[in-house]
């Protein structure tokens, strides 16, 4: 294997030096998932190796692009999933590696502490940028740490929300499990003492992409309100046609309304867009929706040889990481 981490060669292998690595059913667990096929039960059973976790770290490792890290400790649930990574490439790298190309742009809005982020870097290269947004602190501290080992300078991290207007939203958020963490809906009442509850400055990827480069390649994954983000990227899907790459899961839509995934499929199809699934058979154009789906436009310049190239890529059917 060879590195994208400051231009180094790496070994072979999971584990960097320096802090100490993750407990052995840890690993174990993530060896197991990269192994056994992609059927119902095997997240069962590789949780069940993994067991209960009570090591709080420090954490180490090296995922599968070469990227590594040394973090002070895993507490978090998105800072544990990065072990079984060191065995596999997250649910949708494939993506990633077939859209960007290096000096693309890619916008990772909802980047929490970074996954994709990293691997979107990778594609890039240093000639190219990945402005990452997340609006909590100790996930951006994470994400801004990562960057910083791997000598990521491509990596442009903004704290802030993303939404269909410039301002503030209130996110809920989810003590050690940074990837729940959601918009407050708009017009729900919530405790001045609410903990939980972080007020945060947002932005839209209109008004970004007036000020930075605009991208090639959106992720978006914002626990349900998809939607707002699409709402405020209206003129950059027009003007741009980026390949777009987003969460449409009904449990999480229904915290924007009930009407949202219809809402957000006709955002979509006004800008000209084709949605298509990302299935274990590859990439389709029917059925139900999956966790994520693939939004091209047809008048983008690479559309045939990405549609033609994920046609063939297989997707696993737990998308989550």
């Amino acid at each position: 294997m060879t590195s994208v981490v400051s231009g180094t060669a790496a070994t072979t292998g999971p584990c960097a030096t320096g802090a100490p690595r993750a407990p052995l059913r840890w690993r174990a667990a993530g060896r197991l998932a990269a192994a056994l096929p992609d059927i119902r039960g095997r997240d069962r059973v590789t949780g069940w190796v993994r067991g209960t976790p009570r090591f709080t770290g420090p954490l180490r490792g090296r995922l599968t692009n070469g990227m590594v890290f040394e973090l002070p400790d895993c507490r978090d649930g998105s800072v544990r999933d990065l072990v079984e990574l060191c065995y596999r490439p997250p649910a949708l790298a494939g993506v990633f590696d077939t859209v960007l190309r290096p000096g693309d742009c890619c916008y990772d809005v909802g980047a929490n502490i970074g996954v994709y982020t990293l691997w979107a870097a990778g594609a890039v290269g240093p000639t190219g940028q990945v402005h990452a947004f997340e609006p909590v602190p100790e996930p951006r501290a994470v994400l801004t740490a990562l960057a910083a080992r791997n000598g990521l300078t491509q990596v442009r991290p903004t704290a802030a929300a993303v939404g269909s207007t410039a301002g503030t939203v209130r996110l809920r958020l989810h003590p050690g499990a940074s990837g729940l963490t959601h918009q407050v809906p708009p017009g729900s009442v919530v405790s001045p003492a609410d903990a939980a509850v972080l007020t945060v400055p947002a932005t839209t990827l209109d008004r970004h992409a007036a000020r930075h480069r605009r991208p090639d390649l959106i992720k978006i994954d914002v626990e349900g309100f998809e939607l707002d983000v699409l709402l405020g990227a209206t003129e950059l899907l027009r003007a741009h046609r980026p390949a777009v790459l987003l969460e449409m899961l009904p449990s999480h839509l229904t915290r924007r309304g009930d009407q949202a995934r219809g809402k957000l499929i006709d955002v979509l199809a006004r800008a000209g867009y084709r949605l298509f699934n990302l299935t274990r058979r590859g990439l389709a154009d029917e059925g139900e929706f999956t966790a994520n789906v693939l939004a091209l436009h047809p008048g983008w310049a690479r559309f045939d040889p990405v549609v033609a190239a994920l046609h063939r890529t297989p997707f696993p059917r737990n998308q989550t990481t």
